[in-house]
């Protein structure tokens, strides 16, 4: 049986999050966090979750949007195993519903224009680029062999009319992923860059679009993680809330 941690995370505005991941392999990273903090949520809104892992992007929101509700799609076992046990350990089996299917599949069985709002982390690496890790989970969710980007993007067709999609993507794979979403016609409106240290190039793009929108995008000032001397910056405090307290 896999090691497992329970592991306690909290984000402005959310409280605290304990999350029960494995020790090793697919774990969330800050990607998740800057994301969860990025979007914009409103009141009652219907959030969708593709490819939620262990739900840390979901329970982060519903902790901090109690009156907004989420669907959470995990299709890896022990992932949507645990993603389940995380919603009822922080009490919010009246926010979140999980679904256990696979993304591509979610447009048979969902109806169009049922959510406000979709947020992704959606695979970083191209089938046969990159390394591949020794963990199965990490390898799927990383990679997009099992679902290309543009089976997450169809996943639009949900989103009802002016719906937004927030997503995080590599900064080196802007172009693509902002051609893409224009395809898709997911028109972006909102981009953050995220940067290492502050005399470094972006390493990540924070992405809202919306559905049936007109051109118009706005380049908000960017984020910068990691001070010269390695501590965060203090909007990554903020972002925090509190430091990550790794509880077992």
């Amino acid at each position: 049986m896999t090691a497992l941690t329970n592991d306690s995370i909290s984000l402005r505005g959310a409280g605290i999050v304990s999350i029960l991941q494995p020790k090793k392999g697919f774990r969330f990273t800050l990607d998740s966090l800057l994301l969860a903090d990025f979007c914009r949520i409103k009141p009652r809104d219907r959030i969708l979750e593709p490819g939620a892992g262990t739900g840390i992007i979901s329970l982060l929101l519903a902790k901090k949007f109690s009156s907004a509700r989420f669907v959470a799609v995990e299709f890896e076992v022990q992932s949507f195993s645990l993603l389940c046990v995380n919603i009822e350990r922080n009490g919010l089996v009246d926010n979140i519903v999980p679904v256990d299917r696979d993304l591509r599949n979610l447009n048979r069985s969902i109806a169009p224009d049922t959510f406000d709002v979709i947020v992704a982390n959606p695979p970083y690496t191209k089938s046969g680029t990159g390394r591949a890790s020794p963990s199965p989970e990490r390898q799927r969710a990383r990679h997009d062999h099992a679902s290309s980007l543009d089976a997450w993007l169809n996943l639009k067709s949900l989103l009802k009319n002016r719906g937004r999609y927030f997503l995080v993507f590599p900064a080196g794979r802007g172009a693509e992923i902002l051609s893409l979403l224009r395809k898709h016609e997911l028109e972006p409106k909102r981009i953050r860059t995220v940067h290492p240290t502050r005399n470094k190039p972006a390493s990540l793009l924070l992405i809202e679009a919306v559905k049936g929108s007109g051109m118009g995008l706005e380049i908000v000032p960017p984020l910068i993680v990691h001070e010269a001397g390695g501590s965060y910056t203090d909007e990554m405090k903020g972002i925090y809330g509190i430091s990550v307290l790794k509880t077992s």
